[in-house]
């Protein structure tokens, strides 16, 4: 299997361009991936948009996608967005 890859996400994202998310998943797609939420102090919606596509991808391909180290504050965005703070704890591929 391929090596994880690593992704932190920045603290907020970027509004003039485009996320550093996005990059990373187009790249480490077919890969193991984990990506730390450690530093994340706002979560807005496009961001969550892009994890969720993004875990449901990696689980239609069976490959393992985990969202590690989540912060207060990004289990608060979450679930500020309509989502279960601990939806990402679910079901994680290992």
């Amino acid at each position: 299997m391929t090596d994880l890859q690593l992704h932190v996400l920045e603290p907020a994202r970027n509004r003039n361009g485009e996320d550093a998310l996005v990059p990373f998943l187009l790249g480490a797609r077919h890969m193991p991936i984990r990506i730390s939420a450690r530093e994340v102090a706002r979560l807005d919606s496009h961001r969550l948009q892009l994890l969720l596509v993004a875990q449901k991808q990696w689980a239609l391909e069976q490959v393992p996608f985990q969202l590690v180290e989540t912060s207060a504050t990004f289990r608060a965005g979450v679930e500020r967005l309509g989502v279960a703070p601990d939806h990402f704890d679910k079901d994680a591929m290992q």
